[in-house]
């Protein structure tokens, strides 16, 4: 049995790992990272499901190639929220910082996901981008 703390902590661990294979354009453990089906929220398209590995990396393929065609380099992680929902689900929030080379900011962006336990292993079940300002 988990405690809250326990949870974070690893939800914590998780996203971290998750946003530094992201830097490294590894695009399997960024396929790893994700429940099949899983979807993603948005206010202009309702919800995407992405149902198997090969719709998340069609979504990976459009969100890599948008963000490098801008001058993208790396994703720092700034503030974190996690909330445990029960033993093997959490809330997770995240400030974002998209950087280019020179380490000015490309974008910044809050991302709200619902992740849980899949064989062990921490895996993300929703993605929803916050929209500035909010």
């Amino acid at each position: 049995m988990s405690d809250a703390t326990t949870i974070i902590r690893e939800v914590e661990e998780f996203y971290r790992a998750f946003i530094d294979g992201f830097n490294r354009e590894d695009t399997d453990m960024y396929l790893r990272s994700f429940c099949y089906p899983n979807g993603m929220l948005s206010g202009e398209n309702g919800m995407i499901v992405n149902a198997k590995e090969s719709d998340q990396q069609r979504f990976y393929q459009e969100v890599s190639s948008d963000i490098q065609s801008r001058g993208w380099d790396h994703t720092d992680v700034g503030a974190l929220y996690v909330s445990p929902l029960t033993e093997t689900t959490a809330l997770l929030v995240a400030d974002i910082t998209r950087r280019k080379k020179d380490n000015s900011v490309l974008e910044s962006g809050r991302y709200c996901y619902t992740v849980r336990t899949d064989g062990g292993v921490w895996k993300i079940l929703t993605l929803t981008a916050v929209k500035p300002p909010f």
